[in-house]
């Protein structure tokens, strides 16, 4: 199984998930720029997305990481419309990996990012078949760690001052 096999993947009410391009560079910055405020507390990379192409180079990266199956980056599309982007990052002499994520206020509240981050892990248990799957969420941001809880992810400590 290759992980392109695994995209696009349906995941209920018009939600996809579908591997990142840089195709959808513009997309993403226009988004970006829309929400900063909203995404700048809790992601430290708002700042330095400046323009279409900073957002271009980062997207050129996770594509090469997809293409070589080094982690799994994915877009979330509501319909036709780009709602977010979520990531297994894979540390495969560990056998773990991480998922990160972030999602547009219209999709929130949706149950869109747990199902997104719910795929995410099946691969990384499957495809990439990993022992250990963590997701990181700053204390005071609740919504990503409901998101841990209703997967039935275990609390297992603070990072003091790592974000």
């Amino acid at each position: 199984m290759s992980l392109s096999a695994e995209f696009p993947k349906p995941l209920g009410d018009g939600v996809t998930l579908e591997l990142t391009t840089a195709a959808v560079a513009a997309e993403a910055f226009a988004l970006v720029e829309a929400e900063r405020e909203r995404l700048r507390e809790w992601l430290p990379w708002v700042d330095q997305t400046t323009d279409v192409a900073v957002q271009r180079a980062y997207l050129e990266g996770v594509e090469r990481a997809n293409r070589e199956e080094t982690g799994a980056h994915v877009t979330i599309r509501m319909g036709t419309t780009l709602a977010g982007f979520a990531e297994l990052r894979v540390a495969p002499l560990l056998r773990s990996g991480e998922v990160g994520y972030w999602l547009s206020e219209r999709a929130v509240g949706c149950g869109v990012m747990t199902r997104a981050v719910a795929a995410l892990i099946d691969l990384g248990f499957g495809l990439f078949d990993l022992h250990r799957v963590q997701l990181q969420a700053a204390t005071g941001n609740t919504r990503s760690r409901d998101v841990a809880e209703r997967l039935g992810m275990v609390f297992e400590g603070i990072r003091r001052e790592a974000e």
